[in-house]
């Protein structure tokens, strides 16, 4: 009798702890549901990499404010938010305050050389990305004898390393003199993608294209794939020397700007983008007015004695970014009497 009441003792406190442990479970999964959806469905990478969004840089209000004293000390407050779905990472990314020299300087001399700066960007757990404000303090100097006031230029130019990742499902079809009659597992079509993948650079258009080997029992997918800047701003090398570049004076060359570096799978096997002949894994190319296509294509080829299938389609990109916001502010004489 006493081994029944004990075993039901232990039946209910193991209950009670599965009870607990799934509580603590659901509450630790809230991050990776998204308010809005219906029946708080859990968000997917689908629904983070969406938008052209990468960093956003804003002015808060009044710092600059609109109307500063000559020889007095004023603030510059930046609010900046990663609203992709990349993470920029700790002192990766670079933000440089322009000042026209002859009329305002910055107090701090570490803030003249570039402030550095890292933030997460959106992820299935986090739907928000991270957010961070920074102050500097600036100094308006004196204006000219005759003039009572003088319009100047705050601006604010952030440079980061960024990334696009983009998956699609693309028909793999082997039958290139259309040789199978009846229905087919798919059919090769072109693919337009209008929502972007949580990025300033988005894939926009895949074109599917089958070719048969000179050996002719294989055929090789080929893919043209068409890259676009939809962002505000400027496409930059990524390597990191050129970012900091991007972020001073110094001066960049021709092939610095608009220069991206693409990775390419089919069923994760490694296609070939390559413009020229070399043995990098990565093709670097050039968008020309905001926009590229680039051929890649799957050289070991697949049997065409298989039948066709659906098969997932790779692109990664990695580049650099930079774009500039402003204000004017008018310098105004202090009153003497």
């Amino acid at each position: 009798m006493t081994n029944k009441m004990d075993d039901a003792c232990m039946n209910k406190k193991l209950i009670l702890i599965i009870g607990i442990l799934s509580l603590m479970l659901l509450a630790g999964c809230e991050g990776g549901f998204l308010k809005g959806r219906k029946g708080n469905a859990p968000i997917t990478d689908i629904d983070v990499r969406i938008g052209f969004n990468g960093l956003a840089m804003q002015f808060l209000q009044n710092a600059p404010p609109d109307n500063v004293f000559t020889e007095t000390g004023f603030p510059i407050v930046i609010d900046l938010k990663n609203n992709g779905a990349t993470d920029i990472k700790d002192t990766k990314g670079i933000l440089v305050i322009g000042l026209e020299t002859n009329y305002a300087e910055l107090v701090n001399e570490g803030d003249k050389k570039g402030i550095r700066f890292g933030l997460n960007g959106k992820s299935i757990y986090s739907p928000v990305g991270d957010k961070d404000v920074i102050e500097i303090d600036a100094r308006a100097k004196r204006i000219g004898e005759q003039s009572e006031t003088f319009t100047s230029r705050v601006s604010a130019t952030a440079c980061y390393p960024y990334k696009t990742i983009f998956g699609t499902s693309v028909c793999v079809d082997t039958d290139v003199y259309g040789a199978i009659k009846g229905l087919k597992a798919c059919t090769v079509k072109d693919l337009e993608f209008d929502k972007g993948q949580g990025a300033p650079v988005a894939v926009t258009k895949v074109e599917a294209r089958m070719f048969a080997g000179i050996d002719e029992n294989i055929v090789k997918p080929s893919f043209l794939i068409t890259i676009e800047n939809k962002g505000k701003g400027q496409v930059i090398d990524p390597k990191e020397e050129i970012i900091g570049k991007a972020c001073t004076k110094e001066p960049l060359e021709y092939k610095d700007f608009n220069s991206i570096r693409i990775k390419a799978s089919l069923s994760g096997k490694d296609l070939n983008c390559k413009i020229m002949d070399d043995d990098s894994e990565s093709t670097t190319i050039r968008l020309r007015e905001k926009k590229d296509v680039v051929r890649c294509t799957l050289e070991e080829g697949i049997d065409r004695g298989k039948d066709p299938y659906v098969a997932p389609l790779m692109i990664d990109l990695e580049y650099g970014y930079t774009f500039t916001i402003s204000k004017e502010v008018v310098l105004e004489k202090s009153v003497t009497h």
